[in-house]
């Protein structure tokens, strides 16, 4: 059996991967979950709560989905969480890793930015056996009625204030072969940084729509705040080595712009 804590877009994609290969699935929610369906089974919970903590099923593979935090809730809800769960993926973002100068190639080896309180509850899971999954910006199609997030769109919806920010990116497709790569993987207390292996820059991104008529012009103002950065995903593929289907940035725009199916 596998629990997913949290059922939101990344976790639709995985009740849909995990129900076709036939694995019993349950799925967290912190409002009053949906009725079940044929593929999931929703229950309760609420890391804020103690109270739902009993509702977490038993000999189960745990998917934690949403931020580890506060620290302090992480740890005192650990003991149940180890009682009932034999396996543990957490997913976390590259944020976590500090930078020190602007484009620098982050990896695995980047410091961590240990004043975060969100990294402080996934760096406890990590040292109780949790294997952490940082994943950089997600996107895809619409997926179990949620809206699909697409880097176009943020173009559009001006977002973006430098067009020389490198943009680090994975398919939420890719993300869920990875958490299934982890949860079958023999390895505990480990982190990788979760991309497509291919940083590019909005202007790249930008000059691509519009020569291919997907956008029209933008003006790039606005305050930056954060440093450019890139990130490397050769430990995942060297060390978790899970299958990457969806790294060609431009087909899958295609596809989210209806001009591919």
């Amino acid at each position: 059996m596998v629990t997913l804590l949290g059922a939101g877009y990344t976790g639709q994609v995985l009740i849909r991967r995990l129900a076709e290969r036939g694995v019993p699935l349950r799925a967290a929610r912190r409002s009053a979950p949906p009725a079940s369906s044929p593929a999931v089974s929703y229950f309760s919970f609420d890391l804020s709560r103690p109270d739902t903590w009993q509702n977490l099923p038993s000999r189960s593979e745990v998917v934690w989905l949403f931020p580890a935090e506060p620290p302090e809730a992480v740890e005192e809800f650990l003991p149940d969480l180890l009682r009932r769960s034999t396996r543990l993926v957490v997913i976390g973002t590259t944020s976590s890793y500090r930078q020190s100068r602007e484009d620098e190639l982050i990896s695995e080896a980047s410091p961590l930015d240990m004043e975060t309180p969100r990294v402080r509850g996934e760096e406890f899971l990590r040292s109780r056996g949790a294997i952490v999954l940082r994943s950089a910006g997600i996107y895809g199609p619409p997926v179990g009625g949620l809206a699909g997030r697409n880097p176009l769109d943020w173009l559009r919806r001006g977002r973006i204030a430098d067009a020389n920010k490198f943009l680090n990116l994975v398919h939420v497709e890719d993300l869920a072969a990875v958490i299934c790569r982890a949860l079958e993987s023999p390895l505990r207390g480990e982190q990788f940084i979760v991309t497509d292996g291919t940083p590019r820059r909005w202007r790249e991104i930008y000059d691509w729509a519009r020569a291919g008529g997907y956008l029209g012009e933008i003006d790039f103002t606005g305050e930056q705040t954060r440093r450019s950065r890139r990130l490397t995903n050769e430990r995942l593929l060297t060390v978790l080595r899970p299958t990457l289907s969806r790294t060609d940035l431009f087909r899958e725009l295609q596809r989210l712009e209806g001009a591919l199916t």
